[in-house]
């Protein structure tokens, strides 16, 4: 048997609560003088059942002390008598100062449920650590299906881009508008994908400037010289394909401004980034 099982067997409380007979003892002893983790466990059990009795230990009745000198005083002048008292008096008078062996079950007893507490003891750490890798376990499982379900959504997302901006590159129907930068900003431009059938709007390469703080891009349409809003966007947002925009169902030119965060109402046209006229 390995110290491991030795250890848990519960033979060291019994040891410690004085349950085993001589033999069993000099066994015990014997283990513990060959290997210091058995004699560890011995004296850490040891303990134990010292700190246990000195708890529930419980003081003898003040009146037993008397009992027992009044026995023994009678046993004193019985003896300086000058005849000795017959066998049946003597074994009267006789109290036991020691318990009788009658008491050993509940020695057994007593033993038994100290090792009965250490067992449920180690078996409760024992399923309480299984029940924690358990949940760890658990835990990295529900971590790697919600990526995956990250990645599939990713995944369908840019399908269903890849059709859209498929569609709207195989339709006759979309006119490539080419906006080329202003004077003020010559390497600017941007392309965009317009549908006057539905009224589809969708941007797709852009070269802007980063756009400074609280400021924001905004998309026009110009329609017989009334600029219409078609909708505001972020020059870093280039992870889509294509990006669509309010729907223009007339227009002869389109234009991009820099508008504060959220849009204007009329575009800033001290703010004109790139403009471009829509063949006809």
């Amino acid at each position: 048997m390995h110290n491991e099982e030795y250890i848990a067997s519960g033979v060291l409380e019994l040891y410690a609560a004085g349950g085993l007979t001589p033999t069993e003892r000099e066994e015990v002893e014997a283990r513990a003088a060959a290997s210091a983790e058995v004699r560890a466990a011995l004296d850490e059990a040891c303990a134990t059942m010292e700190t246990y009795a000195s708890q529930y230990a419980r003081a003898p009745r003040a009146a037993l002390k008397q009992n027992i000198m009044a026995q023994v005083r009678a046993q004193k002048d019985t003896a300086s008598l000058p005849f000795s008292p017959a066998p049946e008096q003597v074994e009267q008078q006789a109290i036991p100062l020691y318990p009788e062996r009658e008491s050993s079950p509940y020695k057994w007893m007593f033993a038994a449920s100290i090792a009965l507490f250490l067992i449920s003891g180690l078996l409760s750490m024992h399923f309480y650590n299984k029940w924690q890798d358990a949940e760890s376990r658990l835990g990295q499982v529900i971590a790697s299906e919600r990526l995956l379900a990250q990645n599939v959504e990713t995944a369908s997302l840019r399908l269903e881009q890849q059709e859209i901006a498929l569609s709207v590159f195989r339709n006759p129907d979309y006119k490539q508008i080419k906006l080329a930068g202003v004077d003020a900003h010559p390497d600017a431009n941007m392309t965009l994908y317009w549908n006057p059938e539905n009224s589809q709007v969708f941007i797709d390469q852009m070269r802007l400037p980063a756009a400074p703080a609280g400021k924001q891009y905004q998309l026009w349409a110009l329609d017989n010289g009334t600029p219409v809003d078609a909708g505001v966007f972020s020059e870093t947002n280039r992870s889509l394909n294509l990006q669509q925009m309010k729907a223009i169902s007339s227009a002869q030119a389109f234009a991009v401004t820099l508008e504060p965060t959220g849009g204007s109402v009329n575009p800033t046209l001290e703010q004109l980034m790139v403009m471009g006229k829509v063949e006809s």
